[in-house]
């Protein structure tokens, strides 16, 4: 039987693949860079979303409405740039998922993470904002 860590990374560098296959694309000069972005784009937009919503469980504890509220903000940022400015949109998804790291690992918000999920963390969130702005510099 995989072990939960196991499937956790291999979940995660999977889940990298729709960043960095449109961002290669993109950068390689392909005829389909308008599919390609949107794709991308709408992906970076579910995982904020998901990244964020997962913080709901933390924001029903006591002391901890600050992630619950949080969660929010970064979810109507994200919703009104992807909706209303999706020209910005792979800089912003860049800059959310940045953001939604950094309070993870720097605020008392949320719990200490194992080692292991910290360094995951880091290489997935780095992948997928550099893949973002590589796709936002192409354009």
């Amino acid at each position: 039987m995989l072990s939960s860590q196991r499937v956790t990374n291999a979940l995660g560098y999977a889940g990298l693949i729709p960043f960095v296959v449109p961002a290669s694309l993109i950068t390689l000069g392909s005829e389909h860079s308008g599919l390609l972005t949107s794709l991308a784009g709408s992906y970076a937009f579910g995982i904020v979303c998901f990244l964020a919503g997962s913080w709901w469980g933390m924001g029903l504890l006591p002391g901890s409405r600050s992630a619950l509220l949080l969660s929010n903000l970064y979810f109507l940022v994200a919703f009104f740039i992807f909706l209303f400015a999706f020209e910005i949109w792979a800089l912003a998804a860049a800059v959310l998922l940045i953001g939604i790291f950094l309070a993870e690992q720097r605020s008392s918000l949320f719990p200490a993470f194992p080692a292991s999920y910290s360094v995951m963390r880091t290489m997935l969130t780095l992948v997928a904002s550099a893949s973002m702005l590589a796709i936002h510099l192409a354009g």
